[in-house]
C-alpha cells in the first residue's frame, strides 16, 4: 500500500490521514449517552446516513454519533450534524478493530450501501453489538457472491437486519442467506426530497429566462452531452420559445470557452455576465453550487456522466419533476432502469441516438406536451420517497 501510494495522492492522503487517529480516538471522551457508528465509504454513502442520523436524533436528542470514513472525499468534506464526531476508519485488521471498540464503544453500527469490513462485523458480533446495513445494494455480478468470498459472507451473515434499496437487492439477500431483509428503497430520493425543499434562492434572471420557456437543461455534462445537443441543434432550427441552460461538469476557463465557440451561433452567454438579454437562446452556468436549483426551472434535462466513468446524479432532476436524458454506463445505477421502466428516463447507446433524444423529447415538443410528462415524472419521485420512521425506530430499539 504505502508502495502505491507514492504514485497515487488518493491513497497517500487516506494513509496519512489514518496516522493520526490513535491520537483522536485516546482523546475521544467516555461515551454519556447511548453512541451509534455509522460507517460510509465516500461523500456520497454518507448523504445517504444523513436521513438516518436526523430522524435518530428527533426521536433522541442525546444520542452521540461516531462518522467513519474510507476514502479522503467523505472525511474532509462531509457536513456533520449535530453531536457527531468523524474518523478514518483503519484498516480491516484485528488489532484495529479491538482498538477501535475500546474507544468508539458502539452501541449500534450502521454500515451503508455495501461497505463490507469483516473482521470489524465479527468482532462486534462477539460482543453482541447489533450491525445494520443502511440503504443495502447488490447487484448479481458483486464479488459477495463469489466462490473465494466465503469469508465476507459469513460475516454480514452475523447483522442484525439490513434495509434494502430494491427488489433485486432483497432477493438476492435471500439468496445469500441473510436474515432481517427489510425492503426501504432507495434513501437517496428522500435525502434529495430534503435537499430540494431547502435549496434557497434561484437567480432571478434566469426565472425570467426560463419563464413559459421550454427549457433544456444539462447538468453535470461532458464533452459527448454538449456534441449531442449541438448536433441536434444543426438538424433543426432552435424554436423561439426553447431555451437552453448547460451547467457543465469542468467549468474550468477553457471548457467554458469551448462551450462558448460550439454553440456561437446561437446568441449564448455566461451565467456571470447575464442580465437577462432578451435574444439570450443559451446560458452555460460558470459556477458550482447552482445545478440542483436549477432543475426546477427545467422541461427536460440531458445528465453527463454515461459517456465516461458512470452516471451523474438523476434523482435531482426527477425530484424537481424533470425528466432525464443520458448515455449507456449506467450498469452501476440502478435508478436509471426504473426511471426507463416508467417512460421518465431515455438511455443513448452512442452521441448519435443521444442527440436523436434531445429531438424527440424536447426539440419537437411544446411547453404542453413537456409539461404532460413533468407531472408523470414528480408523481414518480413522489411513490420512490421512503419512509423510514418504522426503520429508524426498529434500528434504534434491536
Amino acid at each position: 500500500m504505502k508502495g502505491i501510494a507514492l504514485f497515487n495522492p488518493k491513497i497517500n492522503e487516506m494513509i496519512q490521514g489514518r496516522k493520526s487517529q490513535k491520537t483522536e480516538l485516546l482523546s475521544l471522551k467516555n461515551k454519556s449517552n447511548r453512541r451509534i457508528w455509522i460507517h460510509a465509504a465516500s461523500l456520497g454513502e454518507y448523504e445517504m446516513a444523513i436521513p438516518l442520523i436526523q430522524k435518530m436524533a428527533q426521536k433522541d436528542a442525546s444520542l452521540e454519533f461516531i462518522i467513519s470514513f474510507f476514502s479522503p472525499s467523505g472525511y474532509k468534506n462531509a457536513k456533520l450534524e449535530p453531536n457527531s464526531k468523524k474518523f478514518y476508519l483503519p484498516f480491516d485488521t484485528q488489532s484495529n478493530a479491538q482498538f477501535w471498540y475500546n474507544h468508539v464503544q458502539p452501541d449500534v453500527v450502521v454500515f451503508v450501501k455495501y461497505e463490507f469490513w469483516p473482521i470489524f462485523i465479527n468482532y462486534a458480533h462477539q460482543l453482541n453489538i447489533p450491525v445494520w446495513y443502511w440503504n443495502f445494494l447488490l447487484r448479481q455480478n458483486h464479488f459477495i457472491f463469489k466462490n473465494w468470498a466465503a469469508f465476507w459472507r459469513n460475516s454480514i451473515k452475523k447483522c442484525r437486519g439490513f434495509f434494502c434499496t430494491n427488489e433485486e437487492t432483497e432477493i438476492l439477500a435471500k439468496q445469500l442467506g441473510l436474515k432481517n431483509i427489510n425492503l426501504i428503497g432507495d434513501i437517496r430520493y428522500l435525502r434529495t426530497k430534503i435537499i430540494q425543499e431547502n435549496l434557497g434562492d434561484i437567480p432571478l434572471n434566469l426565472i425570467e429566462f426560463t419563464k413559459d420557456q421550454n427549457t433544456l437543461i444539462l447538468g453535470s455534462s461532458w464533452h459527448q452531452e454538449e456534441l449531442a445537443l449541438l448536433n441536434a441543434l444543426t438538424n433543426n432550427d432552435l424554436p423561439i420559445h426553447h431555451k437552453i441552460m448547460i451547467a457543465p461538469h469542468d467549468i474550468s476557463e477553457a471548457h467554458i470557452s469551448e462551450i462558448e465557440q460550439q454553440f456561437k451561433d446561437y446568441n449564448i452567454q455566461r451565467f456571470s455576465n447575464f442580465e437577462g438579454q432578451k435574444n439570450t437562446q443559451i446560458v452555460v452556468i460558470n459556477n458550482i453550487g447552482l445545478l440542483s436549483k436549477l432543475y426546477a426551472l427545467a422541461q427536460v434535462s440531458v445528465i453527463g456522466g454515461a459517456f465516461g466513468k458512470g452516471l451523474h446524479n438523476i434523482i435531482e432532476s426527477a425530484a424537481a419533476g424533470v425528466p432525464v436524458i443520458f448515455g449507456p454506463n449506467t450498469t452501476k445505477f440502478p435508478e436509471a432502469n426504473a426511471f426507463i421502466e416508467a417512460h421518465i428516463g431515455f438511455k443513448a447507446a452512442n452521441i448519435e441516438e443521444l442527440s436523436e433524444l434531445i429531438q424527440t423529447h424536447w426539440l419537437k415538443k411544446d411547453l404542453q406536451e413537456t409539461k404532460i410528462i413533468k407531472l408523470k415524472t414528480s408523481a414518480f419521485f413522489a411513490q420512490n420517497v421512503p419512509q423510514i420512521d418504522h426503520a429508524t425506530q426498529i434500528i434504534l430499539e434491536h
